[in-house]
């Protein structure tokens, strides 16, 4: 990356690394409407510097499209919208690629085949689009596993959905601060050099710069010794360990890392375990020896070779991360090597694992990216899948918001219907529904989303007024929040980092609360 990228975008590097923006600046955004939440979305795309996106839209820049989209003006009246707003866009940034398909979503699933949808990353649907359209598109990308965001924003309402089959990260940043130290199984390197210092000859100065790890291991061990060589368990257990621990002070007023041992003790207590999250990944079809194969995803594959490495070494790979600890700087740097080579060790074996997985069904080394590798090994304990829905809602959601009841969010659920409805009444009527048009859009309700002889709660019936009484549907501060709570979903898909939407977001801005959902 040239020393100019690493200036001006410094701040997301610190986010995601050079990893994250490699991945941002390869990715292909197809955007469904140049509406202005769509606007606020790729512009906060835009900025950090996304490699491509693309507007489908057939339709003129009006007088009504103005009042709430900031990247169309006066001079753009008459002008394709995707055009316009293309234009406008590629200002921000001059290494962005932008396109402007100006034709309706409609003809451009009728008059080009599935692999055009191959291009794109994640495709966006701005509001409206014909019902068949829409689950052509999904039932399309669903089959490939491509990203669809669904958002929709009326008046002060907007919702965000996810739609994809499967979602994987590695890198989820957990704000866990965890460490794997493996203070009760020690590999021998690490318990030699534990054996290796004698407490009793060190004299004070250095007797208050041994590293607390040492102090757990030697404390964890002789507690094992008198009590059947097993851990402690309950609360009393852990208490008198923990004053096991401040008994191998000589002064613990003055010994800083004994201070630090007693505020880490959790730590000596930490089980060196397979998490069941991980345990759940090795029960799932994609990793049977007859699923894997040569479209299987890189993902699966390593979660196929960490599968087969625990199997040998009843551990997952070693992070060499250890915590910032009092100690003399010899021992600490001492500390660090063994569990750097410890870390380099494991990644060598499953390695490996991954190779003799990828020669199986006849794919070469060369697919092998040792960073991805590295990353991998390092983020075991908090790998993310998400088994994704193609449906916009269900039947428990719509006995929830019939029910009336305010618990559970079912006013702030209802806000998701009332725009799904929205949506429907324009694929029956053709045209926007007003306060004017309750009753049939209750009706239009009940067609799509309930049984006929539904009765509506007041809660629901306060949010369709609600909803029907505004004569724009591009409030540009709903806007500018729905496309920045869609942009930073799409970020994280983008760069395969931190933990994406699952997968319903609905935010209600009259009362400023939002809530989320799983379909």
């Amino acid at each position: 990356m040239t020393i100019d990228k690493q200036s001006r975008y410094d701040r997301q590097l610190r986010l995601w690394g050079n990893s994250g923006q490699s991945n941002l600046e390869s990715s292909h955004i197809c955007l469904i409407n140049a509406t202005s939440t769509g606007s606020e979305l790729l512009k906060n795309l835009v900025l950090p510097g996304i490699g491509e996106f693309t507007i489908i839209d057939n339709t003129e820049v009006t007088e009504n499209s103005l009042s709430g989209n900031f990247f169309l003006a006066h001079q753009d009246l008459g002008d394709n919208a995707a055009k316009a707003m293309v234009r406008e866009l590629k200002e921000l940034n001059s290494e962005v690629v932008g396109n402007a398909i100006e034709d309706s979503l409609s003809n451009v699933l009728r008059q080009e085949s599935v692999q055009f949808w191959d291009s794109f990353n994640i495709v966006v649907v701005s509001n409206y689009v014909p019902r068949e359209d829409l689950d052509r598109l999904k039932d399309i990308l669903w089959d490939k596993n491509i990203p669809l965001f669904f958002v929709n924003t009326i008046g002060f309402y907007g919702s965000l959905q996810l739609i994809l089959k499967e979602t994987t990260v590695i890198e989820t940043h957990d704000p866990a601060k965890f460490f794997d130290l493996r203070i009760d199984h020690p590999w021998p390197e690490l318990q030699e050099y534990v054996d290796s210092i004698n407490m009793d000859d060190l004299d004070d100065t250095e007797h208050a710069h041994v590293p607390y790890i040492v102090i757990f291991i030697k404390a964890l061990q002789s507690w094992k010794t008198s009590h059947n060589n097993a851990l402690p368990k309950n609360y009393q257990e852990k208490k008198e360990f923990r004053k096991h621990v401040e008994s191998m002070s000589r002064n613990i007023g003055n010994e800083s890392n004994f201070i630090e041992a007693l505020k880490s003790i959790h730590r000596a207590l930490q089980i060196t375990q397979i998490p069941q999250t991980v345990l759940e990944l090795f029960k799932d079809e994609n990793i049977k020896d007859e699923n894997i194969n040569l479209t299987t995803s890189i993902f699966w594959i390593y979660i196929k070779a960490l599968k087969n490495f625990v199997a040998k070494t009843n551990k997952l790979p070693l992070p060499y991360a250890i915590p910032d600890m009092a100690s003399d700087t010899l021992s600490y740097i001492t500390l660090q090597k063994i569990y750097r080579d410890k870390a380099i060790n494991d990644q060598k074996l499953f390695t490996e694992e991954v190779i003799e997985i990828l020669n199986s069904i006849g794919r070469t080394a060369d697919d092998i990216n040792h960073d991805s590798i590295l990353s991998f090994c390092k983020n075991t304990q908090f790998l993310y899948v998400a088994k994704g829905s193609r449906e916009l809602f269900n039947q428990k959601m719509i006995s929830n918001v019939l029910s009336g009841s305010e618990e559970e969010g079912c006013d702030i659920l209802s806000i998701h219907f009332a725009l799904l409805s929205f949506n429907s009444y324009i694929e029956q009527y053709h045209t926007s529904p007003n306060i004017q048009n309750l009753d049939e859009f209750i009706e239009v309700f009940k067609r799509y989303y309930a049984d006929p002889s539904s009765e509506i709660p007041e809660t629901l019936h306060i949010t369709f007024k609600e909803i029907l009484s505004h004569p724009s549907p591009d409030y540009h501060n709903i806007s500018s929040l729905l496309g920045g709570v869609a942009s930073q979903e799409i970020l994280k898909i983008t760069t395969s980092q931190y933990t994406p939407l699952d997968n319903l977001y609905v935010f209600d801005g009259i009362h400023s609360i939002s809530e989320k959902w799983k379909i």
